[in-house]
């Protein structure tokens, strides 16, 4: 009986030690794997496209042609014939001043021309014969003259009295009143401003001076339009001031419609070259220090830093002069926390979702067996 008890406490110690040992074997220790971390960036591709050096200024619009018209003759004003905003031709009388002196003036300066004229003409040598002294006949032909002279000067002033548009275009301005008397002769009545074709004034740094010719266009743009309206270069001045280190060019603009006013603010873009089938990248993706400028692609899953040469620039896009490889997207997003061959994730790019998917669902598959193995040993 002793022996049976001995026999069976000898044999559930083996039963546990086998056990245990199985226990060892089939429960493997898994060590944790090591996890790369990638740089989420965004990125896009090379651009091939044009692009243009465009300088941006602004310019204050005044008119071509302007007039301020004044009174030639003193008088009571009887009447004014246009009101501002009117439009009139070349020619066109604007207003009338009190003519009845000078007509009275014409009048009499006519009669003693008559006179003179009379006179002259019964002195005149007869038969070759000499009627008055040569000194007397000569006074008369000098009196004919000057009173033609006077004559002229009495139908100027009765022309006068009528005050003509010296230029066609728009009334800007009426200083005077129907009834005033003109205080003196010069006197401003009338500005007109001839407003079929405006100009503008910019200034362009000295380096600029080969790059602008006269034909070249430009466009402006107005708080109160929608659309850019474009322009011309029509003036550019030879000199170049010391001060500023700029030169003057003149812009001509189209203003048949009369939609645009002297005085206006314009933002000026004046394209002065453009450069085709150049390498385009957004702006954003260009890293610049003191010395150079640079930005990075997308190599084998891997960040690559590329020393750049840029050129011009527009809307939110920068030329590259140095070749790029076109099958390489560029890093616009994160490039900030990039360093030299860094491990990357494109966003967005097919297939990404997938892959954090399958990561996901192998660790739960790892997990699961794991549990398994343990609970059937």
């Amino acid at each position: 009986m002793r022996i049976n008890n001995a026999f069976k406490v000898l044999l559930s110690f083996f039963v546990v030690s086998v056990l245990s040992a199985c226990s060892g074997q089939g429960v493997k220790e898994e060590k944790p794997e090591e996890t790369v971390f990638k740089v989420p960036v965004e990125t896009t591709a090379l651009k091939i496209g044009s692009i243009s050096n465009t300088y941006n200024t602004t310019a204050v619009l005044e008119a071509r042609a302007e007039s301020r018209v004044v009174n030639k003759v003193t008088g009571m004003i009887d009447s004014i014939l246009v009101e501002e905003g009117m439009f009139v031709n070349k020619g066109d009388v604007l207003a009338e001043i009190d003519s009845e002196n000078y007509l009275l003036e014409l009048e009499r300066t006519t009669i003693d021309l008559e006179s003179v004229e009379a006179e002259f003409a019964r002195s005149q040598p007869v038969d070759g014969r000499q009627l008055i002294a040569i000194k007397d006949f000569e006074k008369l032909e000098f009196q004919v003259k000057t009173r033609k002279n006077q004559q002229k000067v009495a139908a100027i002033q009765v022309r006068d009295s009528k005050v003509r548009a010296p230029i066609s275009g728009v009334i800007a301005q009426r200083m005077v009143k129907e009834g005033n008397m003109t205080p003196n002769t010069g006197a401003e009545m009338f500005m007109i401003v001839a407003l079929d074709t405006l100009q503008g004034l910019v200034y362009l740094p000295e380096s600029e001076i080969n790059n602008v010719h006269v034909g070249q266009e430009a466009f402006l743009e107005f708080p109160s339009t929608a659309a850019a309206i474009p322009a011309r270069v029509s003036l550019i001045s030879p000199i170049i001031d010391t001060d500023s280190g700029t030169f003057k060019v003149t812009l001509s603009v189209n203003n048949d419609d009369y939609q645009l006013k002297p005085g206006m603010f314009a933002r000026v873009s004046l394209t002065l070259d453009v450069h085709n089938n150049a390498q385009l990248v957004p702006l954003k993706s260009i890293t610049t220090t003191d010395t150079d400028s640079s930005l990075f692609v997308v190599r084998d899953n891997k960040a690559a830093r590329v020393m750049v040469k840029t050129g011009y620039e527009q809307d939110g896009y920068v030329e590259i002069l140095t070749p790029l490889n076109l099958e390489e997207p560029i890093i616009t997003i994160g490039q900030q926390s990039l360093k030299e061959d860094s491990e990357v994730r494109i966003i967005g790019q097919q297939g990404e979702s997938d892959g954090a998917q399958t990561d996901t669902d192998q660790k739960v598959d790892s997990d699961v067996s794991r549990d398994t193995t343990a609970a059937v040993n």
